[in-house]
């Protein structure tokens, strides 16, 4: 009986000094989460560079129009938002469209806040 508790514990001893000099995981989870992170601010970054050139696109082409550039014939808007208008004229709501539409909600409303703002 006493070997055997001397043996456990020899056996114990051993086993808390191997896990000293064992390679830790959790540091290389951590370092995995913070690349992670990191790359998901720059990509954050990168879309908001993009959104906001895209809202300055969406600026002037408001300022042409109200300077009197002829934007608001039918001819001009693409296809997708001719029928996401069609749509929303048999009264359809927002939801319905999106899905016949294939658009995400937001952009379906987006698309009818500017042609509600252009006078269709």
């Amino acid at each position: 009986m006493e070997y055997a508790i001397v043996i456990l514990l020899g056996i114990s001893v051993i086993l808390l000094v191997l896990s000293f000099f064992g390679k830790d995981r959790i540091k290389k989870v951590e370092e995995q989460v913070e690349q992670l992170s990191l790359s998901v601010i720059q990509e954050t970054y990168l879309l908001k560079k993009k959104l906001k050139v895209l809202e300055e696109e969406l600026l002037t082409n408001d300022l042409d129009f109200n300077m009197g550039t002829p934007v608001s014939s039918t001819s001009s808007i693409p296809a997708n938002n001719r029928s996401v208008l069609t749509l929303f004229e048999e009264g359809l709501s927002y939801e319905q469209i999106a899905k016949k539409a294939n658009l995400p909600i937001e952009e379906v409303r987006l698309i009818l806040e500017h042609a509600r703002k252009m006078g269709l």
